[in-house]
């Protein structure tokens, strides 16, 4: 699903992947959309919302791999070694940030 924020013209003016006051919702193949994206002037716009989108994928990648290895699809020692370092890198810094919320073992945690 995509929420759609429109001007006073009822033209989009912007998107979001998640319901925001302001915003309403839309298909991700209305005709409206694809012309709002296509559009030359929207350029900066999609750049940015395909970095923020890019970002949001790497956490689902993770997520990913924590289901495979929790269902023993994979083997965390399976995975290249600069691959788990980073993981246990950002998992280690997600947990500092956030100490009450931790999908890791103590064991996986880098103690700063």
């Amino acid at each position: 699903m995509i929420y759609v924020k429109r001007n006073d013209a009822q033209n989009i003016e912007d998107l979001q992947f998640s319901p925001s006051p302001g915003y309403e919702e839309a298909s991700l193949f209305s005709p409206e959309i694809k012309a709002f994206v296509e559009n030359s002037q929207n350029e900066t716009m999609m750049r940015e919302l395909l970095a923020k989108l890019d970002m949001d994928m790497v956490r689902v990648i993770e997520d990913v791999i924590d289901v495979m290895i929790d269902k023993e699809l994979i083997r965390f020692t399976d995975l290249p070694e600069p691959v788990q370092n980073k993981l246990i890198f950002k998992r280690s810094l997600r947990n500092a940030m956030n100490p009450h919320i931790s999908l890791i073992e103590e064991d996986d945690a880098l103690h700063f």
